[in-house]
Parts: C-alpha cells; sequence; structure tokens
C-alpha cells in the first residue's frame, strides 16, 4: 500500500482503512503483532462496517461501530468502552515489508510514521523520475535514502566545476563544460608549446588573444598590407618575409609618402581657400551683429519709456479711493496626484496676479483629506494695496465626465478672520504671507475618482474676487 502513495495523500493511508468515499475508518488489523484472542474480543473491539479495530465506539442498529463509520444525519448512542483495550494493542509499522522493525502501541502508530526512515518522501530539491510510473512527477524516496540521494545521484545537486570553481546543478555540468571559459582547450591551429610535447592547452577565454597575438602558425597580414604588400604567412615565417621582400617594402613605403604629399597639399589649399570665405563671411556677420546691438537698443529705450507711461497710468488708476475691485482666474493642472498624496507633499501653482495684488495656490496632500490655501506674494505693485486684504475665493475641481458636476467651495474672509489670522492679510514683507489654510476642501479619496482624477492628473480652477477694505 505505501508503494501507491501520491504526492498528496499522508501517512493515514498507511494507518486507517481507507474506503471508496475517501474517508478513512478503523484501525487496519491486519498490523497487530498478535491476532485477536478470542470472537468475544473481535466482536468488542472490530467495527461491524469496516472490519478495523473501532475508533471512538458507537452503537448504531445493535452493532458496534466507529463513529466515523455512523451515516451522516443517523441518531447514535456512544459506548463507554475502555479505549486502552484498542490504543495499548501491539502493531507493526505498516512499511514492515521494506525493513522497518518498529513495533508498539496503536496511538503510537501516526507519530512513529513521522519519524520512520522508510517512509517515502518527495525529494528536497524536487528532481524528476525520468521513467517508471511516476515519471514526470517529483521523486520519492525513503526518508533514509534522502542524504544519500542529495549527495551522490541527484541530478539537481550542486557541483563545483573544477575549472572556474562556480556552482553548477549535476544535470547541467556537461553542458556546462561546453561553454566554460577555464575549460582547457587544444589551440585550433595545434601549435605546440616550446620545450613540451603535444599540442598546446589553453583556457576557451584566452583561444581568441592566443590566435591574435601568440599562435606562431595562425595565418597573419604582412605588417606592409596597407601600402600594398598582399602576402598571408604563419606568424613564424614573418621575420623571413620581411627580410628577403625589405626592398619591396621600401618602395611601397616611398610610393605611399608621395601620394599623401600630394594630398596633403591638396587639403592644405581646400583649407586656405576655406579660411579665406570664412573670414569674409564673419566680417559680413559682425556688420549684422553691430547693427542688431542698435535695434536692440532702440528697442530698450522704447520700453522704458512705455514702462514709464504704465507706470503714470497705474498711479492715476490708483490715486481714485476706494481702489477698483478685480477679480482672477487660474486653470491649474496637477500631474502625479496619486504620488503626491503617498508622499503628503505640498503643491504650489504659477503667481497670478488678482488686480494689483500678486496671489499663488497651495495644496497640501494630508493622510485622509486635501488641505488648500491662497498665499498673498510680494508683487510690484505693493506700495499701492489697500490693506487688510479682503477677497472671496473659491476653487473648482473639474468634473471630466460631466462639467455640470464640478466640485465648488467658496471661503469668503471675515471681519472675524482679519481679527484672527491678521498675518495672512496684511500687506506683504516677506516674498508671501502667512496661508489661510482651509483644512477641509476635499477627501483624497473623492479627488481619486475617475471623474476628477484622468490619467493621474486633476483640473483646479481657483477663482478670486476682492472685496472692499473694512
Amino acid at each position: 500500500m505505501a508503494e501507491k502513495l501520491t504526492d498528496s495523500e499522508g501517512r493515514e493511508d498507511l494507518v486507517y482503512i481507507k474506503t471508496e468515499d475517501g474517508s478513512y475508518r478503523g484501525w487496519r488489523v491486519d498490523l497487530l503483532v498478535d491476532n485477536l484472542s478470542s470472537k468475544l474480543e473481535e466482536k468488542l473491539l472490530l467495527c461491524s462496517s469496516c472490519k478495523g479495530m473501532i475508533r471512538d465506539a458507537c452503537l448504531y442498529q445493535e452493532e458496534l461501530r466507529c463513529g466515523v463509520c455512523i451515516p451522516e444525519g443517523v441518531a447514535w448512542q456512544p459506548v463507554k468502552m475502555n479505549r486502552e483495550i484498542v490504543s495499548d494493542k501491539m502493531i507493526s509499522c505498516p512499511l514492515k515489508k521494506r525493513g522497518c522493525e518498529w513495533s508498539d502501541t496503536v496511538n503510537t502508530a501516526t507519530h512513529h510514521l513521522e519519524e520512520c526512515e522508510f517512509f517515502p518522501v518527495l525529494c528536497p530539491l524536487g528532481c524528476v523520475c525520468l521513467e517508471g510510473e511516476r515519471k514526470g512527477k517529483v521523486m520519492k524516496l525513503e526518508k533514509r535514502r534522502i542524504p544519500d540521494h542529495q549527495r551522490d545521484s541527484c541530478p539537481l545537486r550542486e557541483l563545483v566545476c573544477e575549472f572556474c570553481v562556480n556552482n553548477v546543478k549535476a544535470c547541467e555540468i556537461n553542458l556546462h563544460l561546453e561553454d566554460c571559459e577555464h575549460f582547457p582547450v587544444p589551440c585550433p591551429n595545434r601549435c605546440m608549446r616550446e620545450g613540451y610535447e603535444g599540442t598546446r592547452q589553453l583556457k576557451r577565454r584566452d583561444v581568441p588573444v592566443h590566435l591574435a597575438d601568440v599562435c606562431p602558425l595562425q595565418k597573419v597580414e604582412c605588417p606592409y598590407w596597407e601600402y600594398g604588400c598582399r602576402e598571408k604567412m604563419e606568424r613564424r615565417e614573418m621575420d623571413l618575409h620581411e627580410r628577403e621582400f625589405m626592398h619591396i617594402h621600401f618602395r611601397l613605403l616611398k610610393t605611399d609618402m608621395k601620394q599623401k604629399q600630394v594630398q596633403t597639399s591638396q587639403e592644405l589649399d581646400r583649407a586656405t581657400e576655406k579660411i579665406s570665405i570664412l573670414e569674409n563671411e564673419s566680417e559680413s556677420k559682425t556688420k549684422e551683429l553691430a547693427t542688431a546691438n542698435t535695434k536692440i537698443e532702440n528697442l530698450e529705450k522704447q520700453i522704458t519709456e512705455k514702462d514709464s507711461e504704465l507706470k503714470s497710468i497705474i498711479e492715476v488708476l490708483c490715486s481714485y479711493t476706494p481702489l477698483p475691485l478685480s477679480t482672477g482666474q487660474l486653470e491649474w493642472k496637477i500631474e502625479g496626484v496619486k504620488q503626491k498624496i503617498e508622499n503628503k507633499e505640498e503643491t504650489y501653482s504659477d503667481p497670478f496676479y488678482v488686480g494689483l495684488y500678486k496671489c499663488q495656490g497651495c495644496i497640501e496632500w494630508g493622510w485622509l483629506n486635501t488641505c488648500a490655501c491662497i498665499y498673498i506674494m510680494k508683487g510690484g505693485y505693493d506700495d499701492k494695496l489697500h490693506c487688510p486684504i479682503r477677497y472671496i475665493y473659491t476653487l473648482i475641481l473639474v468634473d471630466h465626465i460631466n462639467s455640470n458636476n464640478n466640485f465648488e467651495y467658496t471661503k469668503q474672509v471675515t471681519k472675524k478672520d482679519l481679527k484672527k489670522y491678521p498675518i495672512c492679510f496684511k500687506g506683504p514683507t516677506q516674498l508671501s504671507n502667512e496661508c489661510y489654510w482651509h483644512p477641509l476642501f476635499i477627501s483624497n479619496t473623492e479627488i481619486l475618482e475617475a471623474k476628477y482624477c484622468k490619467e493621474d492628473s486633476i483640473t483646479l480652477l481657483i477663482k478670486i474676487e476682492l472685496l472692499p477694505a473694512l
């Protein structure tokens, strides 16, 4: 029975009776060391259904059965009986045929199988059977054979390559040796090392360098190949070739030098011509640059005059009391929203003007909610401002699916706000005033909805309307 165990089955197959429905019933009687002593003992200890030694005796239709042999949903009556009669019975190991000599009481059998050296277990390295009933499945061996298997025969055990000292699986060692860069191979030209017999042996990775620089039998080109000598020979013959063909090599060098002199003279003439052209172009560009500088100076003068006129106009406009109220609007596209929320970042808009006031929006991505505020910044017309500053601002989160469903929040600076946060609404003395926060603009969950967050970006409209000073 032990031979038929599958990967998913356990030790209960060996000690209990397994029925057709896959359940485990009474203890296997064939494991008893001594047979039951009498018919009365058989009647008291054996289940009338599974014929195994009883597990939790029950009375069903005037017969003793295992508690697990009672049909589901049927009333039964438990029977008090001395469980030691069953649990103290001596049984042998279910793997006795394999050589296990263990025997002990019934209640220790399952515990023994957890340690039994003859119990079949899967190879810890996961090697696969190549033949037999378990072909293609993970190999099973008796527990006692696992150490020898892992050490000597498992194809997935790791071996150390004697050449490169890398760890390689046993089943891949032959393929590894075919590519191992340290594996010794003969010189392709079968050259011999001086003072040694046989073909020179090299590390596989050293073969290209050996052929390119060392091997005396490698065919190489004459050093004067680029000058016209088209001879190829073994490297060991090169010295003799250079001595015998020295006069020919000299003529080739002389001819090449003459050709290069002619080429150099032609290139020099062309370079001189180019220099002359570039000098003419440089003079022309210098004149154009002088003209451009004159135009720039004239434009700067015009800009200065226009700027002076504009300041005069602004001074006239600001001389009226009260200061004309203005409105301003900024369309602010914010990208990478998910990352900003995750990092709890602060995001700032580009500065924009509302009348003479320079403003900037800010979003703080909190743990649960997104907070918003408006900064009043130093600008070019701060000496014309009327403070404390009062305004109504509206934050509009654009709905990309239905523009009629935009999320809007409006906040007005009140007299109470001016008293509570005076530093936020005074004329700016630094780069920007302290911000006037609205702590619960919108929750992070809402802002990440598909209708607001499109391609990980949102569009926020900021509208500000200035109010008369109190």
